[in-house]
């Protein structure tokens, strides 16, 4: 039986950029293991790091249907989730111009408020699009301008739509999912825990000395999402106008 929580985690990120961001944590989790063992990180979890990095290194070298299986599942909820992301990001610094002296149209700045929300998982993120879209229709004569003219509104329940479709596409897929595609998203969720766990760790151990802490990140990931992200926009294929 799969850990299903691992199993969605693992969808995140590429094996590719896991893996490059596995050794670069595992590496400097070693260069300071005594400071780090010191606020709560067990040597053995730094092992079981070094553990499943060596079996995603053989995931990697996989070229058949596991490994394609779990990039092609990846690849579209990842990339829609990201754009509505930054969507969102875009959006709220928008309204931060227009409501900086109080309520537009009967609409203030606290209606906006993520309560809490860390838009971290896709249900998290189709919630915020899905409630975020009808606040921002009494406002979109004044964000047009951020947006090139566009509704604000309707772009934000636009990237709900592609999200919310992706999601349910990937749903679908993980359903038909050889055990083996499983067992690597597990493998890649195990280790994506891993990372964020000796990063929040070193967090605690540096708290002030921003220079060791700022090396425990996830940098080569999000890298990872944003060329994957361009290989895909360019793999579209351009569609002539209409004469």
């Amino acid at each position: 039986m799969f850990n299903a929580r691992l199993v969605e985690k693992g969808k995140q990120f590429d094996v590719d950029a896991l893996q490059q961001q596995g050794i670069v944590t595992h590496g400097n989790a070693l260069e300071h293991l005594p400071e780090l063992m010191t606020r709560g990180l067990p040597e053995a979890r730094v092992t079981h790091l070094k553990e499943q990095l060596d079996l995603l290194a053989t995931a990697r070298g996989d070229r058949g249907v596991t490994r394609d299986g779990a990039k092609a599942l990846t690849a579209d909820e990842g990339l829609a989730k990201s754009e509505g992301k930054t969507l969102s990001r875009a959006v709220r610094e928008a309204l931060r111009i227009v409501l900086k002296d109080g309520p537009v149209a009967g609409v203030s700045h606290d209606q906006f408020a993520l309560h809490g929300n860390q838009l971290q998982t896709t249900p998290e993120v189709l919630a915020h699009l899905s409630a975020l879209a009808p606040k921002l229709a009494p406002l979109d004569e004044h964000l047009g301008r951020f947006f090139e003219g566009q509704k604000a509104s309707e772009l934000v329940r636009a990237a709900w739509e592609r999200l919310r479709a992706a999601d349910a596409l990937q749903e679908k897929t993980r359903m038909d999912l050889p055990n083996e595609t499983l067992a690597l998203l597990e493998l890649k969720g195990r280790v994506l825990d891993l990372i964020e766990e000796i990063n929040g760790i070193a967090r605690i151990a540096f708290e002030g000395q921003s220079e060791i802490a700022s090396k425990f990140n996830k940098d080569l990931l999000y890298r990872g999402r944003e060329n994957a992200g361009r290989r895909a926009r360019k793999a579209e294929p351009v569609v002539p106008p209409v004469a």
